[in-house]
């Protein structure tokens, strides 16, 4: 029997800060990936999938037998969460299909779609998003290929340009964005909200000027102890966070926590009993926010998120031009190596199933003619399975070169062909080439 050979396509479906507001961002963003992985294989023919999910971007990465019409489920499934803003999100919502796709990642990882360009933090992410959906079952041959290059190509791009150098987080451009709003930061009082990585970078930022004081709270006070060490700081245990609230300049929120850490209540309490008679400054750079938009109405508090940092983010990139330029070369002689991977992939399957049914066969035969022979030592009986095993790999040899070699060429029809004589079940061939658009 024949089968037919079935095309494989590589997705990239995404609401990205460049077209998506901060509150649209939180409405599509999952909060539990292992059910939206679930649901998302479930779609349609998914194969694979890895969600990467930052505070600036929702991606999803598909592999597929029809991308269009994938792509299409997919983006309907991310604006379907959005619920009252869905119209935006349907404006919001872009796509890549194959070679498109894999360039998009490798310039995510290397940077160049972030807020900030040459962020560090994204890299990590890229590789978080993709161990988090490979340990979940979620990943195979073909996407656990395209990220772990992606990884390695992010990391050249920092090696070999100067992508990274500067303001490279969006926690040091929140501390640029807070300079800018006082004239200066030297002498001021700082209250860092959050010591993960994010509430890490500003505070660490924040350390290379000299404000009067740096208060680092947390839910976890060992990890607001250690970050304060390192920054020359004064940990807060969470239950005091309100007593430096009425002596700070400035307020940066930074954790990840799913609910409001900054009420209107909480904030209009500490308002009425505060010490510092200047205006207070809150930048909430949380995922998702942390502090109610309805703050913002208090007399007496400037609140300002991500979507506020524009200025700084255009100067950002003014300033990496060249940079960003040198890693588009880096990309350019990347992604044909990725492709030439991913076809050599391609045929793997095909050249496994090749042997498995040759070897089936030759130790069916083998098992006939052992019986034949009568009574014969186990030596002889080691030399004649040695003997018709050397035999079959030196004639299928020239066959799986050919295939390797028509796989990276893009000759399809001979795969074809060679799926069709051979009636291997289940083969996918992929669809994406160095020619792809």
């Amino acid at each position: 029997m024949q089968y037919p050979v079935k095309a494989l396509d590589i997705v990239n479906v995404r609401i990205t800060f460049k077209k998506a507001r901060v509150p649209l961002l939180e409405a599509v963003a999952f909060k539990d990936n292992g059910k939206a992985l679930e649901e998302i294989l479930a779609l349609g023919d998914v194969k694979e999938c890895v969600i990467l999910q930052t505070c600036n971007r929702v991606e999803l990465y598909v592999v597929c037998e029809d991308g269009e019409s994938v792509a299409k489920k997919a983006g309907e499934y991310l604006a379907g969460r959005a619920g009252a803003l869905r119209e935006e999100a349907f404006k919001a919502v872009e796509f890549s299909l194959n070679r498109d796709a894999l360039m998009h990642l490798l310039r995510v990882a290397s940077g160049l779609e972030s807020m900030v360009v040459g962020e560090n933090e994204i890299l990590g992410q890229v590789l978080n998003a993709y161990l988090e959906a490979e340990s979940l079952k979620a990943v195979g041959p073909i996407l656990r290929t395209v990220f772990r290059k992606a990884v390695s190509v992010g990391k050249r791009v920092r090696n070999e340009t100067g992508i990274s150098k500067g303001a490279v987080s969006v926690g040091s451009i929140s501390v640029k964005f807070a300079e800018s709003l006082l004239g200066g930061i030297d002498g001021r009082n700082v209250l860092v909200i959050g010591a993960g990585e994010m509430g890490t970078c500003v505070a660490k930022a924040l350390a290379r000027y000299k404000p009067n004081a740096i208060f680092i709270a947390n839910r976890n006070y060992e990890r607001a102890l250690k970050l304060a060490e390192e920054v020359s700081g004064k940990a807060l245990k969470f239950d005091k966070l309100e007593e430096a609230l009425e002596y700070a300049d400035i307020v940066i929120c930074a954790t990840s926590a799913p609910h409001y850490v900054l009420t209107e209540e909480t904030v209009c309490k500490i308002m009425k009993q505060r010490k510092n008679p200047g205006k207070l400054i809150i930048i909430d750079i949380s995922n998702p926010r942390n502090v109610e938009k309805t703050v913002k109405n208090l007399e007496g508090i400037a609140l300002y998120d991500i979507d506020d940092f524009q200025a700084i983010v255009e100067r950002n990139l003014k300033e990496k031009q060249k940079s960003a330029e040198k890693a588009l070369k880096i990309l350019d002689e990347e992604l044909p190596m990725l492709c030439k991977e991913l076809k050599a992939q391609s045929v793997r399957d095909l050249i496994s199933q090749l042997f498995l049914r040759v070897e089936e066969m030759r130790k069916e035969e083998l098992f006939k003619a052992l019986n034949m022979l009568g009574e014969i030592s186990e030596r002889e009986k080691q030399v004649i399975d040695d003997l018709t095993r050397i035999i079959v790999k030196k004639m299928l040899m020239p066959v799986v070169e050919n295939l390797r070699s028509a796989a990276l060429n893009d000759e399809r029809e001979i795969v074809d062909g060679a799926v069709k004589l051979l009636g291997v079940k289940n083969f996918s061939m992929p669809e994406w080439s160095e020619a792809d658009g």
